[in-house]
């Protein structure tokens, strides 16, 4: 079975974007042992400054609307429990994506936090 997580990233290597200010994520697809980057997806900020835009907070959750789990470097409670709401399982992990997602397929994350359903093609 296939899951795909999303990362908030400026650079594709660390995880370094608090979910609110992140303009982008890269996407990610774990299958079993493997895992291969998808591409990465644009999306508006959901944080406008000290307040969150609850449009854009929709638009996010519809640009990632095949994903499973969220991976950020920091996020606030009303935000993790909007996504978390809505069927994503929310991590706050600011380190380095390749040891990261390699630690979530030995954990073996999907079943242990029991990730909804695999991949929506």
């Amino acid at each position: 079975m296939a899951y795909r997580i999303a990362v908030a990233s400026t650079d594709g290597i660390v995880v370094n974007q608090h979910f609110g200010h992140a303009e982008r994520f890269h996407i990610i697809e774990i299958d079993d042992n493997t895992y291969r980057f998808i591409g990465t997806r644009e999306v508006e900020r959901v944080c406008q400054g000290h307040y969150h835009n609850d449009s854009s907070f929709d638009k996010v959750i519809d640009v990632l609307s095949d994903v499973h789990a969220v991976v950020v470097a920091k996020i606030g409670s009303g935000a993790s429990q909007q996504l978390e709401s809505r069927g994503l399982t929310v991590y706050e992990a600011p380190f380095p994506i390749e040891p990261l997602i390699e630690k979530i397929i030995a954990d073996r994350l999907w079943e242990v936090d029991e990730w909804l359903s695999p991949t929506k093609n």
